[in-house]
């Protein structure tokens, strides 16, 4: 009988040591693939923070922002988009800072790097590979094309931590649009416009890259790092400082 106890305090330790040897992650924080939360997919938003992105010009879009001033830029709903950056950094100091308040009870949708887009009729396949290829509609020639732009490993490196934790299997986070494909909406005035497109909406389009879709949080300041290591060795990414209230 007196062994019993001692059986129960040697799991207890062994328990406690692997506890401590485990590295703790963030991943209960993430809505995962294939899943949905507030009724949303990763295609959906996908699509959604794609229109999202593209609606403001450089001035006031938030790619752009230095600081977080311009994060709540036609945020609506139940999800709240949050948008990276197109300047290569070489070190990780030089990283964009940006501090943004989010109103509480909001999820949090994110592009980790290397999105990219592609619509009729303004982009159509030209690469010769695909000619090779049986393309029956204008959407398999679209999404060829932005697949084949999404830089992959080993070329890149995503690492990504909430409030000091890691996030794992990063690369399982590729996400692609709706399968159907979306409509663009250009409207004047917008980034795209400022690139030299005309305004009007553009279907089918197809968006594809790496996104993370965080549950919502409690109250409070939260920090969220996002880097993405580029073929080159430079560095695109974000530290953010979340305040919830």
């Amino acid at each position: 009988m007196k062994k019993v106890p001692s059986i129960w305090q040697s799991v207890i330790v062994a328990v406690a040591v692997l506890m401590v040897g485990a590295p703790a992650s963030a991943d209960n924080r993430i809505v995962q693939p294939g899943q949905q939360y507030f009724g949303k997919s990763y295609n959906l938003l996908a699509s959604e923070w794609t229109n999202w992105l593209i609606a403001e010009p450089s001035a006031t879009n938030p790619a752009y922002d230095d600081n977080g001033s311009l994060c709540g830029q036609n945020q609506e709903g139940e999800v709240w988009f949050l948008a990276g950056t197109f300047e290569n950094v070489n070190t990780p100091d030089d990283l964009s800072k940006r501090k943004c308040i989010v109103p509480a009870g909001k999820a949090i949708f994110l592009t980790l790097g290397g999105v990219y887009v592609s619509f009729s009729p303004d982009y159509l396949w030209t690469d010769p590979l695909c000619s090779q290829l049986p393309m029956e509609n204008t959407l398999e020639q679209i999404r060829f094309d932005v697949n084949n732009d999404v830089p992959v490993a080993p070329n890149i490196s995503l690492k990504v931590k909430i409030d000091g934790l890691p996030v794992k299997d990063l690369f399982a986070f590729r996400v692609q649009s709706k399968p159907e494909g979306f409509t663009l909406r250009v409207p004047d005035g917008s980034l795209l416009t400022e690139w030299g497109f005309s305004p009007g909406d553009r279907f089918p389009a197809v968006s594809d890259g790496y996104f993370l879709f965080l549950k919502t949080m409690e109250l409070g300041k939260h920090t969220l790092k996002v880097v993405m290591t580029n073929a080159d060795g430079s560095l695109t990414g974000v530290k953010w400082t979340l305040i919830v209230r």
